[in-house]
């Protein structure tokens, strides 16, 4: 019965055959590679200043807390500033352990109070 879907000739005597899908390929053996020794490439790479350690170039000794919490509305806001004045808001945040919003915050606090 197979093949007969619109066949109208079905007594044309030619036997079914059974096609099987890349019967016409050939099978390739596997080139069978050896592993390189990990500590080998390790080494190699050292040697040129290249290591596979995961662990950040310098450790932060504070927490910082990343990404914005969910329940704050915040925007991202693009702005250019002095690299000495990066580096020392950078610096103060990292010493108080906070986010730079709240740093930036508290000046702002701090600058209209004086204003004031």
């Amino acid at each position: 019965m197979a093949n007969s879907f619109l066949n109208l000739d079905d007594d044309d005597g030619k036997p079914e055959t059974d096609v099987k899908i890349g019967a016409a390929l050939k099978s390739k053996p596997k080139a069978i590679r050896t592993k390189p020794d990990k500590s080998a490439v390790a080494k190699a790479g050292e040697a040129h200043g290249f290591t596979r350690s995961t662990e950040p170039a310098a450790v932060s000794s504070s927490p910082r807390r990343g990404r914005p919490p969910l329940n704050e509305d915040m925007i991202y806001w693009r702005i250019y500033l002095s690299s000495q004045l990066r580096d020392e808001l950078n610096q103060l945040r990292d010493e108080e352990g906070r986010r730079l919003n709240d740093v930036i915050e508290d000046m702002l606090a701090a600058y209209r109070k004086s204003k004031s």
